[in-house]
């Protein structure tokens, strides 16, 4: 089966050309990115890259003339919800434009399969930690820039469903971590810090909840719904990990062995969610679990960094130009 995925230069799918390089000979990947960030993530390895922007269309049908995909993983997106509230045009250009451009060649071309990657922000905030976790029945309320492009998208998708017959699966992922991911990010950026000497800027009290992922489980999670996922089913994708972003920065520094001086308690974010919890029975019943309980994930990801600290140089380096 011919797969091409869009935005194989990132860190949930730069892991994923890894993964399904060693253990799924059947798939032959076309990647799509823009390239605009380090090169870290790109892995060819006998796979087609192309370099451009999933929103430029003649790109794009370009690229499903010539290569004539059975399915399609869209995950090239804009992702950080700090930049989001700097500049959300850019979200609106890659995140909304580029994934209808994708919807528009994929019924074009007749693809097989769309499998969407979104994200749990798309339903905003529980407001306690007694509150229900969201199922896919859940509404959509989000609540920053980011989560609203993302919401878009999933729309879109589910229109073209409707009105054009496209085969589509949606993934809605917790938070994830792991080798590879840029050190703007929450849990590689903490990491960094200890490692340099460095304060650890931590928004707040430090208390707000997210449910950790280790990526290869996620990635997994992907296979499986382009495997066997539903036509038109959303699918929540966790590990069922919730903790603090205290919590993580404390059980870091005790990998690491040191650290808890470095921890500085800044000025909150503007609507910084408090916490994300998703309900992935659905996603449990389709055949998948997750191999990574956070205590070791995260000691194997701290692990990775300090074998390849030219990884977080780099990316800061270019994270601050």
């Amino acid at each position: 089966m011919k797969v091409l995925i869009t935005g194989t230069a990132g860190f949930i799918l730069g892991n994923f050309v890894r993964k399904t390089n060693y253990e799924r000979k059947d798939l032959s990947i076309i990647g799509v990115d823009k390239l605009v960030k380090s090169l870290d993530n790109v892995y060819v390895n006998s796979n087609t890259l192309r370099i451009g922007d999933v929103a430029d269309e003649h790109f794009i049908n370009t690229i499903f003339e010539i290569e004539k995909p059975d399915a399609v993983i869209h995950g090239a997106a804009e992702s950080f919800v700090d930049h989001s509230l700097k500049n959300p045009n850019i979200f609106i250009h890659s995140n909304v434009l580029g994934t209808q451009v994708i919807v528009n060649a994929c019924i074009k071309y007749n693809v097989k399969k769309l499998v969407l990657l979104s994200s749990d922000e798309i339903y905003g905030q529980l407001s306690s930690e007694d509150d229900a976790l969201w199922t896919e029945d859940s509404p959509m309320k989000p609540r920053n820039p980011y989560s609203a492009s993302k919401a878009a998208s999933e729309l879109i998708v589910q229109a073209a469903g409707h009105s054009f017959g496209l085969n589509y699966c949606i993934t809605r992922s917790s938070n994830n971590y792991g080798p590879w991911q840029t050190a703007e990010k929450f849990i590689p950026k903490v990491i960094q810090c200890i490692m340099n000497d460095k304060k650890i800027p931590i928004y707040g009290q430090g208390k707000q909840i997210r449910d950790w992922m280790h990526v290869w489980d996620n990635c997994s999670a992907i296979l499986k719904v382009l495997d066997n996922g539903k036509s038109g089913e959303i699918y929540n994708i966790s590990a069922n990990q919730e903790f603090s972003n205290i919590e993580i920065v404390n059980m870091i520094c005790g990998i690491m062995g040191k650290g808890h001086s470095l921890i500085d308690f800044v000025a909150e974010r503007p609507g910084h969610d408090f916490r994300y919890g998703i309900n992935s029975s659905k996603m449990r019943q389709l055949g998948w679990s997750p191999n990574f309980k956070l205590k070791h994930g995260l000691t194997k990801t701290v692990e990775w960094y300090k074998l390849n600290n030219f990884m977080l140089k780099t990316n800061d380096k270019n994270n601050n130009n």
